[in-house]
């Protein structure tokens, strides 16, 4: 479904800003799988899924090898709580080996990630025109960007601070005990809603690209989008205080205005190739003569 709607996409904004059928012909891919028959393609998608199978298993028995560095990057949220140096709880004697094994699957797809989408753009790439190949690659590289450091920033920044003020709530009443179970179930959750958020900018681009809105309406929704902003902002958060709530919003509204820039990118581009197309149009219209002209002897 996802290819589906990519290649509508750019189907529709070749339709709208692309060169003549023939150049399209001659900007086909020469790669050969373009022209594969169905076997030749399943083929080819059976090679890029063992392919990411390997490296995934790879990644995780590396990330369970290493499972003490893997524990102590996963207890850094803890760090300056009364928590920072306690063991996690496990309830019955094959939990601990059943939470390592999760989190160095976790960790493994992580790590992973890149090579798993140059996958899955090797087997559809040959089956774009090279205009579309340009126009998807940054995509690509800018969406794992964005994802990572969403990732990054809710695992050094936000976590923390959420932590440190849902375990100093009401202290003096509860004793907390950290499950190992919940606690990793609950940081995974966390850090892959923040991931999946930092990509609203490239949702906007992709919406503006659709041809669905574009800046001039973002700019005009701005203030709504600040109050939708901060309803994600105070569910996502592990807590409902006011720091992590103000830590999230900000860079949520950053990358609002980045989703926009990049729209308007997308709209200037358009123009653009638009204009390209119609100046060679003009140019071969016949011109008339001038009033008061002589047409011949």
């Amino acid at each position: 479904m996802g290819y589906t709607l990519l290649r509508t996409i750019l189907e529709d904004q070749a339709l709208q800003v692309g060169p003549s059928p023939e150049a399209e012909d001659q900007e086909v891919s020469k790669d050969p799988t373009r022209a594969m028959p169905l076997m030749g393609h399943l083929t080819e998608l059976r090679k890029r899924v063992t392919y990411s199978a390997i490296v995934i298993v790879v990644a995780v028995i590396a990330c369970f090898i290493e499972k003490k560095y893997v524990f102590d990057l996963l207890m850094y949220p803890l760090k300056g709580t009364t928590y920072a140096n306690q063991k996690l709880i496990a309830l019955d004697a094959i939990e601990p080996f059943m939470a390592t094994l999760k989190i160095a699957i976790y960790a493994g797809l992580l790590v992973s990630l890149p090579f798993l989408l140059y996958q899955f753009w090797a087997f559809t790439l040959p089956g774009l025109y090279e205009r579309e190949k340009k126009s998807v690659i940054p995509y690509v590289g800018l969406s794992w960007l964005l994802f990572v450091a969403g990732v990054v920033f809710g695992f050094l920044i936000v976590l923390p601070t959420g932590l440190k003020w849902l375990l100093n709530f009401s202290k003096g009443q509860f004793t907390v005990m950290l499950h190992v179970d919940a606690y990793v179930s609950f940081i995974s959750l966390f850090l892959l809603a923040f991931g999946a958020v930092f990509e609203l900018p490239l949702i906007m681009m992709l919406l503006a690209w659709a041809g669905i809105v574009n800046y001039k309406k973002m700019r005009k929704w701005r203030k709504y989008a600040v109050l939708m902003n901060a309803v994600i902002a105070m569910v996502i958060t592990p807590s409902q205080d006011p720091i992590s709530m103000i830590l999230m919003l900000i860079p949520l509204l950053v990358l609002y205005e980045f989703g926009i820039w990049l729209s308007l990118l997308v709209y200037k581009r358009r123009e653009r190739r638009r204009a390209e197309r119609t100046l060679p149009a003009v140019a071969k219209e016949p011109q008339l003569p001038e009033a008061g002209t002589a047409t011949g002897a």
